[in-house]
């Protein structure tokens, strides 16, 4: 289904997921200055085009985790079929 379909799918259910963790290697400063390239470190790079950031902050409530856990719950059930 893809990391952008599931983010989509978050944002619809009100949880405001994030991308983060991008590789050191695809940032241009390292691009530039390493001469590094897409391709140079594969795990990295599936990682990141995978990976989805949750929620989290610290006055977060039980009930916003809950809320959270549920969207996930939800849309994960969704694709599954």
């Amino acid at each position: 289904m893809g990391r952008a379909k599931i983010f989509d799918a978050l944002v619809a259910e009100n949880i405001g997921v994030n991308v983060h963790h991008i590789p050191i290697h695809l940032h241009p400063y390292y691009r530039r200055t390493f001469g590094y390239r897409e391709g140079d470190y594969p795990v990295a790079e599936l990682f990141y085009q995978r990976a989805l950031t949750l929620p989290l902050f610290p006055r977060m409530r039980q009930t916003d985790v809950e809320d959270v856990v549920e969207a996930v719950r939800k849309v994960i059930a969704y694709y599954a079929v």
